[in-house]
């Protein structure tokens, strides 16, 4: 399912192919860098937007920077994804006591290689965050929750037009 339609762009434009395609292939998993130029008109021109959500409401995060940095901005991006994915999965390990060892192994060794395997960690993820919810008194536990959709797999673009290539 495309997570990208009705951009507004210039009829023929020939990077809005590019971008919808990356909402196919990578879903609400996508998280985009974007250059300013074209691409910021058509794709964050508020009140509107050219993305959209799924069935379940998660659709692909997009930000831009202003500043002709966007090669930093999305490593920036990528960077602060892996740490708060890195600090998930320690709070996972730490609180495996009292979320479960099955379900703290499974989330930790889980293979995120195809969609249906990052379909399987989305299940245990919600498991888990089911799990922490009734902890209402425990830091650790509202720290985790906090995080928990970092530990499903995130794919970072750094998209830019001619200008920017």
């Amino acid at each position: 399912q495309p997570l990208f339609e009705f951009s507004g762009a210039c009829a023929g434009c020939g990077e809005t192919p590019y971008v919808r395609l990356l909402s196919q292939l990578f879903g609400d998993r996508t998280v985009i860098a974007n250059a300013t130029g074209c691409s910021s008109i058509y794709g964050g021109n508020l009140p509107t937007t050219p993305w959209t959500v799924n069935e379940e409401g998660r659709g692909p995060a997009w930000s831009n920077s202003l500043f002709e940095d966007n090669a930093e901005f999305g490593l920036g991006m990528r960077l602060t994804l892996d740490k708060q994915s890195e600090y998930a999965f320690e709070l996972v390990e730490k609180m495996a006591g009292k979320i479960g060892a099955d379900l703290a192994k499974d989330i930790m060794e889980a293979d995120q290689s195809s969609d249906a395997l990052i379909a399987e960690q989305r299940k245990r993820v919600a498991v888990l965050k089911g799990k922490l919810e009734g902890m209402t008194d425990n830091a650790q536990a509202a720290n985790l929750l906090s995080v928990a959709d970092m530990l499903v797999k995130k794919d970072v673009w750094i998209v830019g037009g001619d200008g920017w290539a």
